[in-house]
């Protein structure tokens, strides 16, 4: 389930890819938050103990997230770009284990609110991967939602303006960051140590010290698959020397990890196997985010650097489901700034009351 791909082969123009795969149709929304926005890392609970221990926050960035949910379920930040270009992706992954109440903990925060309080908050990566080596951040296990009850077991990657990659993992409670620019594909299992255990075999295979080298990549649909096959074609490709040539790099990359719709593998005997829902392609420099949803033809865009935050909060939904449980893929074309249009911010700590002390703060 997912892949993510950085470019950066050429560090003047960055850009990351990624799949959303996952059993079923999910709802989905572009949302665009402005900065200076009052954030609570948990759903408001009507136990005044249980807001206290919520981490809480004032954004410093704008950003543009893809969220999964509605209204009813409540959302969940899968994947988004902040205002200077950092980028973060969450990604199933079926070891991920949250310990509970954990002591010397500063703030619990839900994992479906971890891109957020990234992109809110940092601008490179090594920020992020320091931020997270202190330990002091209770994540959260919550259901994805619209997913009958299915547990959000997730890691998370970063990726920057200077080409930087880090991926962070939790067991146990803890975080385990891997953090290097040759780290430029993530899937789901095993844990990314081992997966770089298998990627020494395979590269070895490729190696001209091999004297029987083979360039063959695994095929199949398997997370271990798609993570050679993704980083074969990155590894072995020319540098990029536009913007548009970056993202049609790693869009291309990313298309041959993706699993096809209608692929009909039985869930039971691979759990970890799910279609291509959407992908998402970053433009670190330019702070663009597009949006391809794999059961339309269109391709839309968010360009940050133009966006008119005459809003806190925008959204503009990508995929719906009616009541009847009918999957309504709706269909837009280009750049879609104009189109968003005003909510209540879902990760505020009080719906109801405008953040005027935070925003005139920021």
């Amino acid at each position: 389930m997912c892949t993510r791909v950085l470019n950066n082969l050429n560090r003047k123009y960055i850009a990351t890819a990624r799949n959303m795969d996952w059993m079923f149709p999910l709802p989905t929304s572009l949302f665009t938050f402005d900065k200076g926005l009052n954030k609570i890392g948990m759903p408001i609970s009507d136990n005044k103990t249980d807001n206290e221990k919520a981490l809480k926050w004032c954004s410093k960035y704008a950003s543009v997230v893809a969220m999964v949910g509605d209204e009813q379920s409540g959302w969940a930040s899968s994947d988004g770009m902040n205002s200077m270009g950092l980028a973060a992706n969450v990604l199933y992954d079926c070891n991920a284990t949250y310990a509970k109440d954990q002591p010397c903990k500063e703030g619990q925060l839900s994992v479906l609110r971890w891109v957020q309080y990234v992109l809110d908050n940092f601008v490179f990566v090594k920020e992020v991967v320091s931020e997270f080596e202190q330990q002091k951040i209770e994540l959260v296990s919550a259901d994805v939602p619209n997913s009958d009850g299915k547990p959000a077991t997730l890691h998370l990657s970063i990726s920057d303006v200077t080409g930087n990659s880090a991926i962070i993992e939790v067991y146990n409670g803890q975080f385990y960051i891997h953090s290097k620019d040759e780290y430029v594909v993530m899937t789901n299992d095993p844990s990314y140590d081992k997966q770089l255990k298998i990627d020494a075999y395979w590269k070895w295979q490729w190696s001209d010290e091999n004297i029987a080298a083979s360039h063959t990549i695994p095929g199949g649909p398997f997370s271990a698959d798609r993570f050679e096959r993704a980083l074969f074609y990155i590894s072995h490709m020319n540098a990029p020397t536009s913007h548009d040539e970056a993202l049609a790099q790693a869009k291309s990359v990313v298309a041959n990890a993706c699993v096809p719709l209608g692929y009909n593998v039985q869930m039971t005997e691979s759990p970890n196997i799910s279609n291509t829902l959407w992908t998402t392609l970053v433009s670190h420099n330019e702070q663009k985010y597009y949006f391809s949803n794999a059961r339309t033809t269109n391709t839309v865009w968010v360009d940050l650097q133009t966006f008119d935050f005459n809003e806190p909060v925008k959204r503009l939904d990508m995929v719906t489901i009616s009541s009847a449980n009918q999957v309504i893929n709706n269909s837009y074309e280009g750049q879609v700034n104009e189109l968003l249009t005003p909510v209540l911010d879902p990760y505020s700590p009080n719906l109801f009351i405008p953040d005027e002390i935070c925003r005139i703060g920021a």
